[in-house]
């Protein structure tokens, strides 16, 4: 087993994973274990570069318990988050075998639904903004 994984993401944002103690009778479960994994994948950052894939590095510990948890489990199975031993460049892991984006992602001028709206598509009304509005 290797000492060190990569975490592969096309999250949007970043992923808290906590692993949880068993509460004692009467008493509130602890923290026992946090792992972040980075996310950003879909976002332009402050250099205007908006990459598809961000990469994380954890420890044998780390993925040990990550596999425990069920949440982390589903981003794998839904293919937001994929795991390699070795490092390489999160755009060339992205781009073969991963789903591209989550739906927090923003639209840009490659998304299909920009595409088919000759632009972003309309901002819904939320009721809290009809009542607000007095005409």
């Amino acid at each position: 087993m290797a000492s060190r994984y990569f975490i592969y993401s096309t999250l949007t944002a970043d992923q808290l994973y906590t692993a949880w103690t068993t509460p004692p009778k009467g008493g509130m479960a602890a923290i026992k274990h946090q792992v972040r994994v980075k996310g950003g994948a879909n976002v332009a950052n402050n250099h205007k570069v908006t990459p598809r894939g961000v990469r994380t590095e954890v420890t044998r510990e780390d993925m040990e318990i990550l596999n425990d948890l069920h949440v982390f489990q589903q981003h794998m199975k839904n293919g937001f988050i994929t795991i390699r031993e070795e490092k390489i460049d999160p755009e060339v892991a992205v781009a073969a075998e991963m789903e591209q984006k989550d739906k927090s992602a923003p639209l840009t001028p490659e998304s299909r639904e920009f595409v088919e709206h000759g632009g972003a598509p309309p901002m819904k009304e939320s009721e809290k903004d009809a009542l607000a509005d007095p005409a």
